[in-house]
This record gives C-alpha cells, structure tokens and sequence, in this order.
C-alpha cells in the first residue's frame, strides 16, 4: 500500500489523535482514518470525537488507492518505534506494518463507515490570524466547566468580530477573561463580515493545541488549517452573554508588585483548602491580604506602589480565580482598577496587560 518515514507517520498521527477517543460505544471514534490514491505522493490522517475533526498530510511513496481505518491506540505503537521507515501492505487479507524487524498485524475498519463533517454552502466568513490560537489559552481557563446548566453558552469560548476588531472571550459568570486578536481579510482589499460564533472548550483545547493560521467560518462549523493539516470544528448553537456590557469604566485603581501578590496569593490553598478566599483591605499605602481556615491564618501587609486620590480597596475574592488571573498579567506590576459607585461595593475589579483584560466578582460576604 504505501512506506513512510517514522517522523512523517508521527507528526501526522500526534495531530490526527488528537482528535480521537480512547474509549467509545462506537470503534470508529477510536480510529484513525488513513486515505490516500496512488501515485499522488502522500496520504492523510484523519481522526474524529464527532464534534471536531482533525485531518493531517504526510509525505509517503504510495502504489495503491488508500481508505481504512487503522486504532489508533496501535498505531500509537507503531509511531513508537522510532523506525526510520514503515512500510504498511496487505498480506493475506490483513494490514501488516513492518518497520526494520518487527512485524505488527493491525485490524481495521473500512475507510467509508468514517463519519466526516459536512460543510454547508459557501464560508461566512475567511480570515488569516496566526495568532488566534496562541491566544486562546490566554482566555480559555476562564470557560465555564462543563457541570454548569443554568448557562450552557458559557461552556464555549466565544469568537466575535464586530467589523473592527476579533475578541476571544472566556467566562463563566464569575470570571472573564478577553483578548483582542488580529486578524486580516485572506485576499487584498477583501472584508470580513462581522459574526459571533461559541466553539466548545474541548475543541477550543485541541485548536490551541495543533495551532492554525487560516479560519474560515461556516453555518454550524468553524475550519482552521495550516500547512497540511485542517480542523473542522462543529460550533455550539445559542446567543452569548452581552460581555461588554460586563467590563467597567474604572475610575479607581491600586497597584501591587507582582512579586508580592504571587508570593502571598497561593497561601489560599493551604491556611483554607475549603473556601480559598482571600481579603483584601486597603488601608491607605498598605494593603492587608488575610487567609484564614478552621484553625490558621495568614495575615500580610503588601506596600501599593500606585493608587488613585480617592481609592479604598475592600474585597473578598476566590484564591483560584485571582490567581488564574494574574497569571496572565506579565508586568512587574499589577493594577487592580474598579468603577467604584455611589452606593454600595463595585460588582467587578479589572486587570490589564497589554490586549487582555480580566473581570473578577468579589464575593458576597
């Protein structure tokens, strides 16, 4: 059927896996897909959950049409080996793979039971970003998990661009997290249409992943590619939440060392396993930041090294939402900057470094 190098069958399978589950009612889903026609220089791997597909192109010295299905946990095997060469024939009605001395027989599945995707008409929207999916993990720890009901929209990491900019958004109603991406039309002179579209945080995940630099947006599926390898991703249904109208105008700020808060912050998971919530008090120059459980407590006095004539800082936060926060801010220093209102505490206190912002709730003690 075909020979490939070692490294060609690895770099293909590692993408292509990705998209395929160890476990499954059906056996197709723990498959991996290999099609290919002869002569035509190489052949492509393709693995599937149903809800995103991942195909991958290797170079490899082809005679025969290709189309079956190979486990992908044997495959897994295969790859390491670490051969040089690999060489797949059928002999006496079985797939037989061959690399140096060792001779692996493999079950297999025919190539056309495969679920694929089915694109609908023709892209929304086309866009190049090669920055978008180094991006997403900037945003996605702020996804909501996937036992919340009450919003299921908040379980996707939500794409939007809105004719200027593209904004990748992470929440999950305690929580947000947002990131401007760049993005340029595919072609000189050509738009992109302004859309909104929610891809589930495990497909999210396998994007950031394996990376890609062109999307191209359709009715229920996203498509991201690279070179040689394409995603097609099938989009969540339903409106997100307004999350605009969820960041402030602050009009107050304080401003730690990092250095200090990342010293202090992760004593949450020890002084109080429970409720991990930290106080901050600010009491002028100084803030207090006190932990406390059932029978410890950690108490330290943190220097401000800015704030604003009229700011009072007097909050209770989650010590594992602050610091996922703050462990996108890379700046030395860390301002934390609420719109403080006439009545009452504010409702949110914001982060910043550079594009990305994060929206953090105090809690209601």
């Amino acid at each position: 059927m075909f020979s490939i190098t070692g490294k060609a069958l690895s770099d293909a399978f590692k993408a292509a896996a990705q998209a395929a589950l160890p476990k499954s009612p059906l056996p197709v889903f723990t498959h991996i897909r290999v099609v290919s026609r002869a002569d035509t220089g190489g052949i492509r791997l393709i693995g599937t959950t149903g809800y995103i597909t991942v195909s991958a192109a290797a170079d490899a010295d082809v005679d025969e049409d290709v189309d079956l299905c190979l486990p992908a946990d044997k495959l897994n095997a295969i790859c390491s080996l670490g051969a040089a060469s690999i060489t797949f024939s059928v002999e006496k009605g079985k797939v037989v793979a061959r690399a140096g001395r060792t001779r692996m027989s493999v079950p297999t599945l025919p190539g056309d039971i495969f679920p694929m995707p089915k694109l609908e008409g023709e892209p929304e929207a086309s866009f190049d970003s090669p920055d978008l999916t180094d991006k997403i993990g900037t945003v996605s720890f702020a996804v909501a998990a996937q036992g919340r009901i009450d919003k299921p929209i908040l379980r996707n990491l939500w794409l939007e661009y809105d004719g200027q900019s593209a904004h990748l958004v992470g929440c999950d109603g305690l929580m947000l997290a947002t990131n401007i991406v760049p993005i340029t039309p595919p072609e000189f002179g050509a738009g992109v249409p302004a859309f909104g579209i929610a891809i589930p945080d495990a497909s999210a995940a396998i994007l950031c992943n394996i990376g890609a630099d062109h999307f191209e947006v359709y009715k229920g599926h996203l498509l991201a590619s690279q070179s040689g390898i394409q995603i097609i991703c099938t989009l969540a249904p339903g409106r997100y939440i307004d999350w605009k109208r969820l960041l402030p105008n602050p009009n107050q700020f304080v401003t730690f060392s990092r250095d200090d808060l990342t010293k202090v912050c992760p004593l949450h998971r020890t002084f109080d396993s429970v409720g991990g919530i930290i106080r901050i008090e600010q009491d002028g120059n100084f803030c207090s930041l006190a932990i406390s459980g059932d029978s410890q407590s950690v108490e330290a006095d943190l220097e401000l090294k800015q704030l604003s004539e009229e700011s009072h800082l007097d909050a209770s936060f989650v010590g594992a939402q602050l610091m996922r926060l703050l462990g996108q801010v890379k700046t030395d220093d860390v301002s934390l900057s609420w719109a403080q209102p006439k009545d009452g505490p504010p409702l949110s206190y914001l982060l910043q470094d550079g594009s990305w912002r994060g929206l953090l709730q105090p809690m209601r003690m």
